[in-house]
């Protein structure tokens, strides 16, 4: 049986305002992709611009919640191989379109992709870890759809939302993991 470590865990209103300061993560990481690797056309690009972004994403988000929580570096690690294979099967799957349907497909598998290796080290934290998975598949099409809504050219084939819709990512998530950590 596994001994939850809930007792450890600091969520407070700092807390939620850390977490959102993360969202910094998606347009850093977001930008430093696009620079390495140009527009996100093909499953390939996909899988490494998933890393280079999943490895900014994951480490701006670590810095805060090992303030939190008892997470270590692998936070990172796996952000950073769920964003890979969330993004590579996305475009594989859906394609590299950025009509309305084909974004969200992207994003709904890049956020159950992310969801599924977070959780994985939530699991031991939060009795209820599994929904976290279901926040990020929801929060990422959201996201993109925010990011769509204000008028950001998705024909640059970004790997990740916009600041618009990483702060909506973060305040969406900052909710469930409170829900989630107690």
């Amino acid at each position: 049986m596994r001994m939850h470590k809930l007792m450890t865990i600091q969520f407070n209103t700092g807390s939620y305002l850390l977490w959102i300061v993360a969202f910094v993560g998606f347009p850093i990481g977001g930008t430093l992709a696009h620079l390495l690797l140009g527009p996100v056309d093909s499953v390939l690009k996909g899988a490494l611009a998933g890393l280079v972004t999943g490895a900014v994403i994951g480490l701006a988000e670590w810095l805060v919640l090992r303030q939190i929580a008892p997470l270590d570096a692998r936070w990172i690690v796996a952000t950073a191989l769920g964003m890979a294979i969330g993004l590579a099967a996305g475009i594989g799957l859906a394609g590299i379109e950025t009509a309305v349907a084909p974004l969200l497909i992207r994003g709904a598998i890049t956020g159950l992709a992310i969801g599924i290796a977070q959780g994985w080290l939530l699991r031991d934290l939060a009795p209820l870890a599994g929904l976290w998975i279901v926040v990020l598949a929801a929060a990422w099409p959201l996201a993109w759809t925010v990011t769509r809504a204000i008028g950001v050219d998705m024909t640059q084939q970004w790997s990740v939302f916009g600041s618009s819709g990483a702060i909506v990512f973060q305040i969406v998530t900052a909710v469930a993991l409170r829900l989630l950590l107690g």
